[in-house]
């Protein structure tokens, strides 16, 4: 009786052997995503590495999660197999087309992203342009008026005479003076 509680039946096995299938041949396509960037950065040996290890360690977390979705957390041996029997059909027949295609791919690529930098400085350059014309339009103002005031200025504390401050100090000399 408790046997019955943990088996599950052909239909469903079936059904997620066919789904760890599309899994498989889906990890397929992630993987020549994967190797696309890695050609497309470096072709060297510890790019390589790095590239594989985060595959796998993507294919694991998805696996994982997979199995939770699937078949409430259980890893059955037929679910691994029908993964990997996924992932060859797609890497022997569509993927050999994409790594056959992988240069143009990269090409396209770049060229994309060639195309995307020189549009998006182009708003920045010209709002930085009219912002430096319009700063320094106020910059050349205030520098005018900054000499007037200069020159205002200078005129100004020449006379002197009429100050108030002057005419207390005056006061008060002759107010001492008188004093004495």
């Amino acid at each position: 009786m408790t046997d019955y509680l943990y088996s599950l039946s052909l239909a469903q096995q079936t059904k997620c052997f066919l789904l760890s299938l599309g899994f498989g041949f889906i990890m397929g396509i992630f993987y020549d995503l994967f190797r696309i960037v890695r050609i497309s950065v470096s072709r060297g040996k510890a790019a390589i590495i790095v590239c594989d290890i985060v595959y796998c360690v993507f294919l694991c977390l998805c696996t994982f999660v997979f199995c939770l979705a699937v078949n409430e957390g259980e890893i059955r041996g037929y679910m691994m197999i029908g993964e990997a029997v996924g992932f060859l059909v797609y890497y022997f027949s569509l993927g050999v087309f994409v790594f056959s295609a992988t240069e143009r791919i990269i090409g396209f690529i770049k060229g994309f992203f060639v195309s995307v930098f020189k549009i998006i400085p182009f708003p920045f350059r010209w709002i930085c342009g009219k912002l430096c014309k319009f700063i320094d339009k106020i910059l050349k103002k205030s520098r005018k008026k900054a000499q007037k005031m200069k020159n205002k200025s200078k005129f100004l504390l020449k006379v002197n005479k009429h100050l108030l401050y002057n005419l207390n100090v005056k006061k008060q000399n002759s107010a001492e003076n008188s004093g004495e």
